[in-house]
């Protein structure tokens, strides 16, 4: 029995070191992605959509702008497997009329790769 647990604890160990190095590798990874920057004020009016991924992280976003504003920006696919806490990021986005917000806590990469995609759609 004693065997066991400690196989066990060996096992969760192992999987939490491999968490925690494959989330300091895509955190490099997403360090290195290339923004451009946007002027709200040359977007023209329209619907646009935009892609990016990292890893297991793949996001779709369509974006509306009207009066150089961010009207809308909708999460048409969001695959990130540990939830979605970074879902509420398009909104400070609308917000604050621009792809370059905060992260959320919690979702680095998934918050870099939803304002990549934005970032992408509004080129």
């Amino acid at each position: 029995m004693k065997k066991l647990f400690y196989v066990l604890l060996g096992i969760v160990v192992l999987g939490a070191i491999g968490c925690l190095s494959l989330t300091a590798s895509m955190k490099k990874s997403l360090a290195k992605i290339e923004n451009e920057d946007i002027d709200m004020e040359t977007v023209e009016d329209g619907s646009f959509e935009g892609h990016s991924e990292l890893g297991p992280v793949k996001v779709d976003v369509k974006v509306l702008v009207e009066n150089h504003k961010l009207k809308r920006v909708e999460l048409l696919r969001h695959e990130c497997g540990l939830g979605h806490p970074a879902d509420v990021i398009v909104d400070k986005m609308v917000e604050q009329n621009t792809w370059d917000v905060d992260a959320v806590s919690g979702a680095t990469v998934s918050s870099g790769i939803i304002k990549n995609a934005v970032n992408k759609a509004l080129r």
